[in-house]
């Protein structure tokens, strides 16, 4: 056909607009049809969502009734969670009669549920305990604990402040009367020497001398008018006498020189254990400064100065106990009193100088006299009365009964006056602390505990797996020795645990829950021992032996969650003494008040350290037979055993230990590994439906990424992935 026939046909007017509408009505088919399937496939995408999103519910409503009624945890439990999954799925879409018309034929391709998290995690069973307890926690806590504890936090941060600045200057006071002690040890040492050796020689052998210098001058006169060819009479005699004489000058000039030699090392030593004693005098002074105000008692501070519903004021003065600190400065010495105690070491020094002086000179005396260089007996007598003066001077300064040396000791006594008492007190609070010891070391004797130890093998187990699969280390137990060191040292353990339970409280008040939820969800939902059964432990073995069911991991799952150690009889005694340290702690701020009238700090500290141990006794006694004890007799609210392991819980701070504790005896008791237990799920689901229209040009559109799904046959499919879990 030629060119210009063809162009004749395109330009015929007759059907253009059948043909236009044919064209038109195709195109106008062809988006329709794409429009359609695009908004059947929205639908059924919002439909697969949906059906997802019921079907993991579904499988999260199966949770382990155990784990919930005894515990308040949710974890996936019972029926097949796929099951549910695909149950809900199909469930989820309204069936149509066969012969209806269905805009969705959607169908169920395949589907199934995997776990993303498990309740043995310890960032997910912290969540949810925290969730167990966040409207409990700080009723139970605040009302119950912090309200009792209020009223003496301004009385516990004196004390403690006390009991810290006391120990400090006690150290310091005692290591400078050690100091001032070896001072006057080496004046009297030195002086000892002296007594031993001079007085003996300035008596018979220096009297000799002059006595027998007038034999010795006759002897001389009656051998020199002898005849020629008369043998001298006196010969041997004048020998003997010079030789006599000379020896003795030259003892006596030796022994004041060695006693010279002597005092001066001795005052060296004095000089410097003087001068250390000053440097402590110092350290003490400084303390008491730096005491004058109360320091380091922010967490009293913070309890005491909040408004907590159900506190009332204690009536305590808190001046009476400041005064027992303020008395602290009484203890320094003058600086001036160190300078004169320096001079006088030297004073004692010259005083043996003036004798080692008269000694040489009675020495060059008697030699002179002895030469025949005009000395006589008079000579020798005012040169011996000279170094005999010097002598006697020394010994009534310095001598057994001496004014200084006695002065030194009467002083030292009236200085030390209240030692001996104190040194009594420290003395009764050390046995009486060492019988509270020898009770817990009975404790943990306690015999027919094989069985219970059997159980602690199983928890441990369960610990070090739940450790291993949060890839935490291995905790050490979480207690040390509450009791430990002397007196003294204990009852400032136990004031500081007290301010570190003050400060936790504080810290629940001002919001820093989460680690005191965890210890109230302790508290609530698991045993503690039974502190009737502590006087027990005090009887024979008979009594003992009936111990042995109280003693079970199930009678004492608080202690083992606080303290951790894999021992039936060992957590017991933690709890018990720490218990003990706490009332020691509390009753010492009594001591403090009753003792105050004692005046000397130290003999206060004492005084009050032994009222502490004795009432903290009586208050184990206490609620081994009541279960509670009175906080105080200037606060008398009664606290129950649960109360005081609250208030360790807070002690201890929180720990992957204590968490995987928890888990481990929730395993215990309901056989049920929390690791494998999900509390979180992730459902897939994989479904299609039919498509309607051009499954070709849907399928280019799949393959370019317009849609998320994908095309097989006439069907669109697509899958989708939910996660849900219980918070």
């Amino acid at each position: 056909m030629s060119s210009d026939l063809i162009l004749r046909f395109w330009r015929r007017a007759d059907g253009a607009v059948s043909i236009y509408m044919i064209v038109s009505t195709a195109a106008m088919l062809l988006l329709t049809s794409l429009l359609i399937d695009f908004a059947r496939i929205a639908a059924f995408e919002r439909q697969a969502e949906l059906a997802g999103q019921s079907g993991i519910r579904s499988s999260l409503s199966a949770y382990d009734d155990r784990l919930y009624e005894r515990y308040g945890l949710f974890g996936t439990g019972g029926s097949d969670r796929g099951e549910l999954f695909a149950h809900a799925v199909q469930h989820n879409w309204t069936a149509e009669e066969a012969d209806s018309f269905r805009l969705l034929d959607m169908k169920s391709e395949a589907s199934h549920v995997d776990s993303y998290e498990v309740l043995g995690n310890h960032a997910v069973f912290k969540r949810q305990v925290l969730e167990e307890t966040k409207y409990k926690a700080p009723i139970d806590f605040t009302l119950e604990i912090a309200s009792k504890f209020a009223p003496i936090a301004g009385a516990m941060k004196e004390v403690s402040t006390s009991v810290k600045l006391l120990g400090e200057v006690q150290k310091l006071y005692e290591e400078r009367e050690r100091r001032l002690d070896e001072v006057l040890a080496l004046q009297k040492k030195a002086a000892a020497a002296v007594s031993e050796r001079i007085p003996s020689l300035l008596g018979a052998t220096a009297s000799s001398i002059v006595d027998g210098y007038g034999d010795y001058l006759r002897w001389q006169s009656e051998d020199a008018v002898l005849e020629e060819g008369e043998e001298p009479a006196h010969r041997d005699k004048i020998r003997a006498y010079s030789e006599r004489a000379v020896n003795g000058a030259d003892s006596i000039a030796d022994s004041a020189s060695q006693a010279l030699s002597s005092h001066r090392e001795h005052e060296q030593r004095a000089q410097a254990a003087l001068r250390e004693a000053k440097q402590l005098n110092a350290s003490i002074q400084a303390a008491a400064e730096r005491y004058v105000t109360t320091e380091g008692s922010g967490n009293y501070d913070r309890i005491s100065q909040m408004e907590i519903a159900g506190s009332e004021s204690a009536s305590i003065d808190l001046n009476e106990i400041g005064q027992t600190r303020g008395a602290v400065s009484e203890l320094v010495l003058d600086d001036s009193w160190f300078d004169n105690y320096a001079s006088a070491l030297s004073e004692q020094t010259r005083a043996i100088q003036q004798v080692n002086d008269r000694a040489i000179a009675f020495r060059a005396s008697v030699r002179s006299a002895l030469g025949g260089q005009g000395s006589s007996s008079t000579s020798l007598k005012l040169t011996l009365q000279s170094l005999q003066n010097a002598y006697q001077v020394y010994e009534d300064s310095y001598g057994p009964s001496g004014t200084v040396i006695q002065s030194r000791e009467e002083e030292r006594v009236k200085r030390q006056a209240n030692d001996r008492e104190r040194k009594a007190n420290e003395a009764a609070a050390s046995s009486k602390l060492g019988e509270v010891k020898r009770l817990i070391e009975q404790m943990k004797s306690a015999p027919n505990q094989e069985e219970n130890r059997k159980a602690f093998r199983q928890v441990k187990q369960h610990l070090e797996a739940n450790l291993q699969f949060n890839q935490a280390a291995q905790p050490e137990d979480e207690t040390g020795d509450p009791l430990r060191g002397q007196s003294g040292e204990t009852v400032l353990n136990s004031m500081s645990a007290v301010g570190t339970i003050f400060g936790g409280m504080a810290d629940l008040l001002e919001d820093i829950r989460d680690p005191l939820y965890i210890n109230e969800y302790i508290a609530h939902r698991f045993q503690a021992f039974d502190p009737k059964q502590f006087k027990q432990f005090a009887g024979g073995g008979g009594q003992q032996a009936a111990l042995s069911d109280a003693l079970s991991l199930e009678n004492q799952e608080v202690e083992y969650i606080l303290y951790g150690i894999h021992d039936p009889v060992s957590n017991i005694a933690a709890a018990y003494g720490e218990l003990f340290a706490l009332r020691l702690a509390v009753r010492t701020m009594e001591g403090f008040i009753e003792c105050r009238a004692l005046g000397h700090p130290l003999l206060v500290l004492s005084a009050a350290v032994v009222y502490g141990i004795e009432k903290a006794m009586a208050d184990m006694a206490t609620i081994s037979q009541k279960g509670t004890i009175a906080l105080s007799k200037y606060a008398p609210a009664e606290l129950s055993y649960l109360d005081y392991l609250r208030l360790f819980l807070i002690l201890h701070g929180n720990s992957d230990g204590r968490i995987a504790r928890i888990i481990a005896v929730i395993e215990q008791n309901t056989d049920t590994v929390l690791s494998q237990v999900s509390t979180g799920l992730t459902g897939e689901l994989t479904a299609s439906v039919n498509l309607w229209f051009l499954p070709g040009l849907m399928r280019s559109f799949a393959l370019t990424g317009i849609l998320n799904g994908k095309v097989k046959g006439n069907r669109y499919e697509t899958t989708r992935t939910i996660g849900w879990s219980y918070g």
